[in-house]
C-alpha cells in the first residue's frame, strides 16, 4: 500500500495475498499513520475556520491513547474509526465546525434512516460524532456543543428457543454430521472459496457446541478464543466448569457453568485427544481452524442450516429471528424459568453482563404465567 501524507509518500508491505485482508490492513495503517502525524496539533487553514475533518485525526489519536492505557478496547476503536470514515466524515467533513447545528445533525439522522440503519446504529453514529465535537470544544475551537437530536431506541431482542426446539437442534446436528451445507447458506461469505470445501459441512462438534453454550452462558464470540487451558473441571459439592476466558466487554471474571456442561466438555475433550488435539494451548472448538475469525462464520453456516432443517429459523410467537446468539439468550431464559429462585445479579455477573441487560433483553420474552408457581407460592 502507498499513501501521501504531509508531503511524504509512505509505503508498507501488507504481507498477504488476500485482497479483502489487504484493503482492511491498508485502511488501518492509514488511520494510525494519520493519527500519528496529525495528532499532536490541529491544522487550521489560513482563514482560521477549522473544518470538521481537521479535528478527526487528533480525535482518533486521543482514542488510540485510551486504548494504550486500557481505557478502551481495540475493537471499540476500530468500530469508532469505521463509523467516522464510512458515515460521519462524508457528511460533515467539509463543514465548518462552528456552523454545524441541530438542523445539520437532524439531516444526518434522516440520511442514515433512509439508508436503513437501525435506531441503535443511528444513536451510535451520533455518539461518535459527539466525541469529535467534545475534543474540539476541549481545544476551544468551538464555544459550545450543538444540540443533538434525541433518538428513541427500539429494542429487538434475539429470539430464544423452547426446550423442545433446543432438543431438536441437538438431535439434528448429531444426525447430519458430515453432511454438506447447500451453497445458499454460504453464498454471502466474504472469506473466499478456499475455506468452503473444508468447512461447509456439519462438523463433529456442532452438537457439543450447542449444548455447551446452553449450559455455559457464553457469548458466541467467546467460542473462537476458548482454549483448554481456560477450562477447569471442578468436582466438589457441586460439579461444574470454571471458564477463565480472556476479557470481553470489560468483564474478566470467570464463568461458572451448569453441571451438564462438564459431561459435554469431557466427551468433546476425549474425542479431540483421539484426533491428536486437546492440549492446553489447543482451542476447544474447531482446533484445526488457524484463522479464528472464520470460526464463527463456519458455525453460522452450520447453525443456520440446522435452523432451516428444523424449521425454527424464527420464533413463531413474535417472528424474532434466531441466530447463534439465541443460544446464549436461551441459556439465560432457561435459568430464569427453571432455576431455583436464581437472582438477576448472580445470573448477570456470571454471564458477564449487567442486570439492566438481563431485564431489557434476556428476560424480555418471559411472562408472569411462565413462573406462576413463584407468584402463587408461600414463604417457608
Amino acid at each position: 500500500m502507498r499513501c501521501f501524507l504531509r508531503g511524504r509518500t509512505y509505503t508498507q508491505s501488507l504481507k498477504t495475498t488476500n485482497k479483502q485482508a489487504a484493503i482492511s490492513q491498508a485502511k488501518h495503517y492509514f488511520h494510525i499513520k494519520s493519527a500519528e502525524l496529525y495528532g499532536e496539533h490541529i491544522t487550521v487553514r489560513e482563514e482560521s475556520v477549522p473544518l470538521f475533518k481537521d479535528v478527526v485525526p487528533a480525535t482518533l489519536a486521543q482514542q488510540q491513547a485510551r486504548v494504550d492505557r486500557d481505557d478502551l478496547t481495540a475493537l471499540s476503536l476500530s468500530i469508532f474509526r469505521s463509523r467516522i470514515h464510512n458515515y460521519i466524515l462524508p457528511f460533515f467533513g467539509h463543514m465548518a465546525l462552528a456552523k454545524i447545528n441541530y438542523q445539520h445533525l437532524t439531516d444526518f439522522v434522516s440520511l442514515l434512516t433512509k439508508r436503513g440503519q437501525s435506531t441503535t446504529s443511528i444513536q451510535q453514529n451520533l455518539v461518535a460524532t459527539r466525541k469529535v465535537f467534545n475534543y474540539a470544544h476541549g481545544l476551544n475551537l468551538i464555544a459550545s456543543l450543538p444540540k443533538f437530536p434525541t433518538i428513541t431506541i427500539k429494542q429487538h431482542p434475539r429470539g430464544s428457543f423452547t426446550v423442545a426446539e433446543y432438543r431438536s437442534l441437538v438431535r439434528l446436528s448429531r444426525q447430519r454430521i458430515g453432511q454438506r451445507i447447500p451453497s445458499e447458506f454460504t453464498a454471502n461469505s466474504r472469506r473466499g472459496e478456499l475455506n468452503l470445501d473444508q468447512y461447509a459441512v456439519i462438523s463433529q462438534d456442532l452438537s457439543w457446541m450447542i449444548r455447551f453454550m446452553i449450559n455455559s452462558f457464553m457469548r458466541p464470540s467467546d467460542i473462537k478464543f476458548l482454549q483448554h487451558k481456560h477450562v477447569t473441571v471442578v468436582k466438589a459439592k457441586h460439579i461444574y466448569l470454571r471458564l477463565n476466558l480472556p476479557e470481553t466487554k470489560k468483564h474478566d471474571k470467570p464463568i461458572v457453568t451448569l453441571q451438564a456442561a462438564v459431561h459435554v466438555y469431557e466427551r468433546l475433550l476425549a474425542w479431540q485427544i483421539s484426533q491428536g488435539h486437546g492440549q492446553p494451548e489447543d482451542y476447544v472448538f474447531l482446533p484445526k481452524q488457524v484463522n479464528r475469525e472464520l470460526v464463527l462464520e463456519t458455525y453460522r453456516w452450520q447453525f443456520n442450516f440446522m435452523l432451516n432443517q428444523a424449521r425454527i429459523g424464527r420464533n413463531v410467537a413474535n417472528g424474532q429471528k434466531r441466530t447463534l446468539y439465541s443460544l446464549r439468550h436461551s441459556a439465560m431464559t432457561f435459568r430464569l424459568l427453571y432455576g431455583r429462585r436464581v437472582d438477576l445479579l448472580t445470573l448477570a455477573r456470571n454471564a458477564r453482563t449487567s442486570v439492566e441487560m438481563v431485564e431489557k433483553f434476556y428476560s424480555s420474552n418471559l411472562s408472569a404465567e411462565m413462573n406462576i408457581d413463584l407468584l402463587q407460592g408461600l414463604r417457608d
